[in-house]
């Protein structure tokens, strides 16, 4: 048995009741943090609960969190082979954070100057635990609501149990993952370090494209995928109008700044995807670029924008986005996952579609 310490963020300090079956339910638990699916539930965990200078600190077997990570991640009512995917991607993950194998991939980066800011933020500012529960690393909100969400994620663990993708010298992979890609791929270095391990590419998707299901197929698939607060979120193309004096006021609120009137946005660094890493921004009183991709999402909107994935154009006093895909789009793409899974694809191929180059690992 392998032990994950993971922390639990709430709302204020803790507050949990310990059952009387081995588990614990936390009242102040909060999901999405920062995101647009911010709110504050009651989730039940299976594990060992204790405060640590004021966090709550789960203790629980990794093959127990990794069944409870795809029922926090995706609806257990997906694809049988999806959600085999996706305990090889999640474990994969998270040994990767336990045994501490990806060290020079998880620091956080600052590169500040003057007129120019690039941030991006890992999972280097875990001191006490090897992960947290939400969307910083992967999320993870406690046992299922029913018996048959939970058999659904359980056997899906069990069926690839141990099963990990590796690199090529065997060591265990960074598998990282995204909601929708948007039809197209990402590089790791588009969102984090300056380095680009060989089985995280840019290709096209083309199974994300929804297109040519009927209206109610779309509904029925993705109702089948995705969480209930999920659901209402735009995926493949979304468009967003925000006005001049809204990105002034974030921009500086996010890099402490004291910008005064906005003259114009100019892309200035596009990957090969068509993401945007980094943004120059023109003020009456000054300029400066601002990177890397999240960086950009939070300046255009109070919760993170859905993508980096965008073009944009001035109309008066406002700018509009139009945009593709829903998170930063490295690794596998969940949509796309999940409907090759429809469709009869196997784990396997699933696997090796979105991790070229990629082994599977028995450990």
């Amino acid at each position: 048995m392998t032990p994950v310490r993971v922390h639990i963020l709430t709302d204020g300090c803790p507050d949990f009741t310990d059952n009387a079956n081995g588990t614990f339910t936390v009242h102040n638990a909060l999901i999405g943090k920062g995101f647009h699916w911010h709110s504050r539930r009651s989730l039940t965990f299976k594990g060992t609960p204790e405060v640590i200078d004021g966090k709550l600190i789960e203790t629980i077997d990794i093959e127990d969190y990794i069944s409870s990570v795809i029922a926090s991640e995706m609806n257990p009512d997906a694809p049988e082979e999806f959600l085999k995917a996706h305990a090889v991607i999640s474990r994969s993950w998270v040994l990767g954070k336990v045994l501490r194998v990806h060290a020079d991939l998880s620091s956080n980066g600052k590169c500040h100057t003057p007129n120019r800011i690039i941030d991006w933020n890992d999972t280097a500012d875990h001191s006490g635990f090897d992960i947290c529960n939400d969307d910083h690393c992967q999320r993870y909100q406690g046992l299922p609501s029913s018996e048959k969400r939970l058999l659904a994620a359980r056997n899906a663990t069990d069926a690839t149990k141990g099963l990990i993708l590796a690199d090529r010298d065997g060591i265990v992979a960074d598998a990282r993952f995204s909601k929708c890609c948007g039809g197209k791929t990402e590089i790791f270095s588009t969102c984090w370090q300056d380095t680009d391990p060989h089985y995280l590419r840019s290709f096209a998707d083309p199974h994300c494209d929804l297109s040519d299901m009927t209206e109610d197929e779309k509904n029925a698939f993705l109702s089948s995928v995705l969480n209930d607060y999920d659901r209402n979120t735009d995926l493949s193309h979304w468009y967003r109008e925000v006005s001049s004096e809204a990105i002034k006021m974030r921009l500086n609120e996010v890099c402490d700044t004291s910008f005064d009137s906005l003259l114009s946005i100019t892309p200035v660094a596009i990957s090969s995807a068509g993401r945007i890493r980094e943004m120059k921004f023109t003020f009456a009183n000054g300029e400066i670029t601002v990177g890397k991709e999240l960086m950009i999402r939070r300046i255009f909107s109070d919760t993170h924008l859905l993508s980096a994935y965008f073009t944009i154009a001035r109309d008066g006093d406002r700018y509009i986005l139009d945009g593709k895909g829903w998170g930063h789009g490295v690794g596998l793409c969940q949509i796309g996952a999940a409907r090759m899974a429809l469709t009869g694809a196997s784990f396997h191929e699933i696997l090796s579609f979105y991790y070229p180059s990629a082994i599977l690992k028995q450990i």
